[in-house]
Parts: structure tokens; C-alpha cells; sequence
């Protein structure tokens, strides 16, 4: 199956900050993939003179939701970013979301970082803030979603 990726959103509305979570401390697979995009993320960040991004408990949990609702669905789609700007509290949110690749880091480097709107989002100076999910459909495809927001 080829990955597919779907053009990002990106509104405007901002968060808390939570600790981030290292690779050496993923217990799962899930947990693995998602430590491994979040890693990615900053990378590309870095690699291109923008700031690294935190994780936030709160985009955090938005981003595992929308990665187990794909995947229990087999089917990629955006969520509503509103409620994120909510019940974050934040002034700006963008979302990225994928399915098909197989770990965190190559779903950054081949998939998000290749489509114009997905890098937009990943290099944003505006988001100081990531959640990332991803969970395994049924059929074992990944599906990932990373929430990006700004207090």
C-alpha cells in the first residue's frame, strides 16, 4: 500500500506545556512511533533554524484520539481542530495526519516533510507545541496524527 498523506489544516487560536516523553522511555509500539515522529519533528526543526517543540498533554491527547479513531475506521481523515483551540486554551492549532508508514521517523522525513502543507505546519515558528499519535488499524497499517498548537 502506497502512504498517502492528506493537505494539513491550519487555523488560528493556545496551551499548556507538559514534559516530553524520550525515546528509552516507550514501553509500547505505539508509544515508540509516536517518540520517534515527535524526535523527527525536531530534527527537521532544527535542520532548518526553527525552535523545537514541546509536547503538551492536552494536543497530545487530541493527537492519540484522532489516531485510534483512523485506525479503528481503516480510514484517513482530519478532526475538528475547534475544540482543540478550546479546550487547550490556545490562539493557533494545525493538524498533520497519515497512514501507511511504518515507523515515526519516516513518516516525517518521506511523507509530511515531502507535501508542502504537512512542512508548513512541521516548520511553523508559531507552534512551540506537539502531540503526536498513532496507532495500528486492524490490518496493521499505521495511522499517525500530529496536533501542533500556540498559546
Amino acid at each position: 500500500m502506497l502512504p498517502r498523506i492528506l493537505a494539513a489544516l491550519c487555523l488560528t487560536m493556545t496551551t499548556l506545556g507538559v514534559a516530553t516523553m524520550s525515546p528509552a522511555e516507550a514501553k509500547t509500539p505505539e508509544q515508540g512511533y509516536q517518540s520517534s515522529a515527535f524526535a523527527a519533528t525536531n530534527q527537521a526543526r532544527v535542520a532548518h533554524d526553527r525552535l523545537k517543540v514541546r509536547v503538551n498533554g492536552c494536543v497530545q491527547r487530541f493527537a492519540v484520539r484522532q489516531a485510534k479513531r483512523m485506525a479503528a475506521q481503516q480510514e484517513m481523515f482530519h478532526q475538528d481542530l475547534g475544540p482543540i483551540l478550546t479546550t487547550c486554551g490556545l490562539s493557533k492549532v494545525g493538524e498533520n495526519v497519515a497512514y501507511g508508514y511504518s515507523s515515526g521517523s519516516w513518516v516525517v522525513k518521506k511523507g509530511w516533510m515531502k507535501s508542502a502543507g504537512h512542512r508548513h505546519n512541521i516548520l511553523d515558528n508559531d507552534f512551540a507545541l506537539l502531540g503526536v499519535g498513532a496507532r495500528q488499524g486492524a490490518d496493521g497499517t499505521w495511522y499517525a496524527a500530529q496536533v501542533f498548537g500556540r498559546r
